[in-house]
């Protein structure tokens, strides 16, 4: 096929000053460029030299222009483009009367011409890939319309009746056009026409070639399957501007048809993919579906896909559905990701992660929604939760026993006191009355830390808004026995009643995660400190809640691996693996906050410690 690389330009030059912009220019579109200002070495090499196309660029100070086209024209086919400094009307008919392939006025801009002269170029490589048939019988008209063809860079097959021309379809691999005398004396052309049409292409253009205009034929014409006319008799520029027309909706209308091709092809592909995921695929276009893979049909437990196309995209939800994760279901100009259960056809509700993407194809407009049902995933969350909370309540049984051991001693003292008294006789009100207060202030103490225990094994995971020293109260009270035994000092920081919106209970047994591992890294340690705070940031959207020990920090190596599953430290028998694991899940998939951590240094009282910083970020409202 030829390209610009391959197609060579010959310009000669009959300027004054001989300026060698024009063909630098062409050079630098990747053209074979040769230029000569000498008029008899021109008319050499343009002999003995294959060439696709001649320049003459002139100021119009030689008066015998015309005949240095016509010897051109005389040694060679080869297209001319005449460029010229004159805005003379006359002048430009007398040129054009050669037919040249264009002639252009300069006006002082060669670069603008240049860039003309390469569009009309590259529309004459476009044109040698297109094939015209002209089916007319032998005649003056005829030459001059193949020639005309011919100097636009099409391919020309000639026909001069209809049985020639139907012989021509029959050969032809590609036709892209066909100029056709509409009476024939041998053929009817409409069996022509339908003939084309049906080989090549339903929109095959078909111009109809009339020696005169007459309105009553040329609409019986139209009728009759042509697309357009020509006048033979005015065969001027305007018989190219037609053809070029006609030509390039041929070219818009093939690559529309390879772009469909692809898209049938990606399409194809697409859905071959599509069925090979482990993930429901579904497309939607204004929410109501199109199209499935058939794991989304085993997934929504559907016959088939016909029973989820044309339904809408709320069908496939709960109705409980919250209005926010509606809306956002419904959105068609932004991707979502999100987690939110959806119903399938027998009405099961199931939990899912969902991916949403929005694209455009062939100018619709379509969703695609990624299902994975997270059922299975859900309930080994929920074993390891649970996993967690035993391992959480072997944590609190220790706490309880050493909160209890001093209430229970002193309830036990109490009553051996009165006990002797009475033996002794020695029992007097004022006796009974200080060591019942007694007795009754170290029960309310072991209720209030069963309830604080109760609360703790409480399964409510509803979100709500809460203020963090509560929490921060709770847990303290509930490893009180346990920090006081180790000789572990709580310090507390905070900037005001700071407020966050979560799952109280989650971010309970979180924070405990947290200092209980604090306490178990700092038993062997000398200065025991843990210091807890909270922060806001600027915009005053989230809070932080930060747990800081003074136990030397986690080492770099495995500080990135502590919240895997199972990852621990300790001794098996001493711990799971599981804390951790669980407080970053519980904070981020479920409150969709953030936890970090971190070793970093603290001063308090003018003295220095340094430790792991576990900071745990929430927003303070949806």
């Amino acid at each position: 096929m030829l390209t610009k690389n391959d197609f060579s330009i010959f310009i000669l030059n009959l300027t004054k000053n001989n300026s060698p912009v024009l063909a630098d220019t062409m050079l630098g579109y990747g053209y074979k460029c040769i230029s000569n200002t000498i008029i008899e070495d021109s008319y050499e090499y343009i002999k003995n030299n294959i060439i696709d196309l001649i320049i003459i660029n002139t100021d119009n100070t030689l008066a015998n222009e015309i005949d240095i086209i016509q010897k051109i024209k005389s040694i060679s086919s080869t297209n001319i483009i005449f460029l010229s400094s004159s805005m003379s009307e006359q002048y430009k008919e007398e040129i054009v009367k050669l037919k040249l392939l264009d002639y252009k006025i300069k006006q002082n801009n060669i670069i603008t011409i240049s860039s003309k002269i390469d569009t009309l170029v590259t529309k004459l490589i476009l044109n040698k890939k297109e094939t015209i048939l002209v089916i007319k019988k032998p005649d003056e008209k005829r030459i001059v319309i193949e020639n005309m063809l011919k100097n636009r860079g099409y391919n020309i097959k000639v026909a001069q009746n209809g049985a020639q021309g139907w012989k021509e379809i029959d050969k032809s691999a590609e036709i892209s056009m066909i100029l056709l005398t509409p009476r024939m004396n041998d053929m009817d052309s409409l069996e022509i026409i339908t003939k084309a049409k049906r080989k090549f292409n339903s929109d095959m253009p078909v111009i109809a070639l009339n020696e005169t205009y007459d309105s009553l034929e040329i609409k019986e014409h139209m009728s009759n399957g042509f697309c357009d006319f020509i006048i033979t008799e005015q065969l001027d520029e305007q018989f190219h501007l037609k053809i070029d027309l006609w030509i390039e909706n041929v070219r818009q209308k093939r690559e529309i048809d390879i772009q469909k091709s692809k898209l049938i092809e990606n399409l194809n592909s697409f859905k071959a993919l599509s069925n090979a995921t482990i993930e429901g695929l579904i497309m939607f276009e204004n929410n109501i579906c199109v199209d499935a893979n058939d794991e989304a049909i085993k997934l929504f437990k559907y016959e088939n896909k016909e029973e989820l196309i044309g339904s809408n995209i709320l069908n496939i939800v709960p109705t409980n559905l919250t209005s926010y994760d509606k809306e956002q279901l419904l959105k068609n100009d932004i991707d979502h990701e999100l987690e939110i259960e959806m119903r399938k056809k027998d009405d099961t509700v199931f939990p899912t992660h969902l991916k949403e993407r929005n694209i455009v194809v062939d100018e619709k407009k379509l969703k695609i929604i990624a299902v994975l049902d997270m059922t299975d995933i859900k309930r080994k969350e929920h074993l390891l939760n649970q996993q967690s909370k035993m391992a959480s309540m072997g944590e609190m049984m220790s706490n309880i026993a050493h909160q209890w051991r001093q209430p229970l001693t002193s309830i036990s003292i109490s009553a051996s006191s009165i006990k002797l008294s009475q033996e002794l006789d020695m029992l007097d009100e004022n006796e009974i009355d200080e060591q019942m207060d007694n007795i009754i202030q170290s029960t309310v103490f072991l209720s209030d830390t069963i309830n604080d225990f109760q609360n703790f094994l409480n399964n409510k995971n509803t979100t709500e808004t809460f203020n963090v020293q509560d929490v921060v109260s709770q847990v303290l009270t509930l490893v009180e026995g346990n920090i006081k035994s180790h000789s572990i000092n709580i310090i507390e920081e905070y900037q005001h009643k700071n407020k966050m919106f979560g799952i109280k209970n989650e971010l309970i047994q979180s924070v405990l995660n947290i200092i209980n591992n604090a306490k178990d890294a700092l038993i062997t340690g000398k200065d025991k400190v843990v210091k807890i705070s909270t922060f806001e940031d600027e915009k005053n959207e989230f809070t932080t809640l930060s747990i800081h020990d003074s136990a030397g920090g986690i080492p770099k190596d495995i500080i990135n691996k502590i919240f895997e599953p199972y990852f621990t430290t300790k001794h098996q028998d001493q711990g799971t693996g599981l804390g951790l694991y669980m407080t970053y899940k519980m904070i981020v998939d479920h409150m969709s906050g953030k936890l970090e951590v971190s070793n970093e240094k603290f001063t308090l009282e003018e003295k220095e410690y340094f430790g792991a910083n576990f900071k745990i970020t929430i927003p303070n409202s949806i």
